[in-house]
């Protein structure tokens, strides 16, 4: 009886300090493949899967370039540049390991980066179909919607992140979106003005060149990040010779703006007034 009386009061000691240790954490909490994790990785598969089928399958007949290019638009990025996205796709899979390395640390229960994962990823693929039936009016709209959702996830990982892998991947998706995003609303202007103004059309790529670079000057001074004014510089650079089709004058512009926000952007201020001394 009395040690029937030890061992009952001594088991919850017991349990306790097992689950202070990491692996007791893990196994309490339920592992790697919790029900977080697992849809995470089940929407990321169908958004790959959705992607594939709509562009694979041509979706009403056409490919996302049919629609891009259907009209010249100024502030389009060359077709090469859209190869960005299979960067963004492998990237997303290294956040997806990251952050299920990193779900025996949380509460079972979904967290705000991973709903608003699942959130982006379902608008990735909204856009994708209403762009391929020519909605393009309403499919501003999403990739509107989709980049504010990425810009409040992109926030939240730079907050909760304890890696480069745990944030790096967001910053890539949420700066290219941002362009898209741009392009997005420059094909649809242009459409409603039946091919657009020749004097407005050069003047918006010189504008949205410059506003471009100085939110990668801000995202780089402001948060220590690299790839976000990267990404911008890759697609700037798409964006210049694009337009040299038409415009060797406005492609120099864009060129010679990309090359100055790159400097200001990366260069230690430091090393720029020592330069402009000599």
């Amino acid at each position: 009886m009395p040690n029937h009386a030890y061992h009952a009061t001594a088991a919850p000691g017991v349990v306790q300090r097992a689950r202070s240790t990491k692996a007791g954490r893990k196994l309490e909490r339920g592992g790697y493949l919790t029900a977080e994790t697992v849809t995470l990785w089940i929407v990321y598969a169908l958004m790959i899967l959705g992607n594939a089928i709509i562009e694979g399958g041509q979706l009403g007949g056409v490919t996302s370039a049919d629609i891009a290019y259907g009209v010249f638009t100024w502030f389009t990025p060359a077709g090469y540049v859209f190869s960005i996205w299979s960067v963004i796709y492998v990237a997303l899979i290294f956040w997806l390991v990251a952050y299920t390395r990193s779900a025996p640390s949380r509460p079972r229960r979904f967290s705000t980066a991973s709903v608003l994962f699942i959130a982006s990823s379902a608008l990735n693929v909204l856009w994708l179909t209403l762009w391929h039936l020519d909605a393009v009016a309403v499919s501003f709209i999403v990739i509107l919607a989709e980049w504010a959702v990425l810009a409040a996830f992109y926030l939240n990982v730079r907050r909760t992140a304890t890696s480069a892998s745990g944030w790096v991947p967001i910053s890539l998706y949420t700066a290219w979106v941002t362009v898209a995003t741009l392009a997005n609303m420059a094909i649809l202007i242009t459409r409603a003005l039946d091919g657009g103004i020749a004097f407005f059309n050069g003047l918006s790529v010189v504008a949205l060149t410059a506003g471009v670079l100085a939110l990668g000057y801000i995202m780089r001074k402001t948060y220590d990040d690299v790839a976000f004014p990267l990404v911008f510089l890759w697609a700037l650079i798409g964006v210049g010779v694009h337009v040299s089709e038409v415009s060797l004058f406005t492609a120099s512009i864009v060129f010679i703006l990309t090359i100055v926000g790159a400097v200001l952007t990366f260069v230690p201020a430091g090393r720029l007034r020592a330069a402009v001394r000599r």
